[in-house]
């Protein structure tokens, strides 16, 4: 999914390479320029991450 398209309540799911498995829940999508400012939930709390508008990311709806 283009990080464009990413809307509140996607979810994302990070495998790490010692098996643990990160839950994400995006929160908030804002354009700030040509990026695209993404705030996410996970268990340790709110985190947020710029992504260039033509990125993508694998999230389910």
């Amino acid at each position: 999914m283009k990080i464009s398209q990413l809307q509140p309540g996607h979810k994302i799911l990070e495998h790490r390479d010692s098996g643990e498995i990160i839950h994400y829940e995006v929160v908030s999508v804002a354009p700030v320029g040509k990026m695209f400012e993404v705030t996410f939930r996970t268990v340790s709390g709110l985190t947020t991450a710029l992504y260039p508008a033509n990125g993508f990311i694998t999230a389910a709806a």
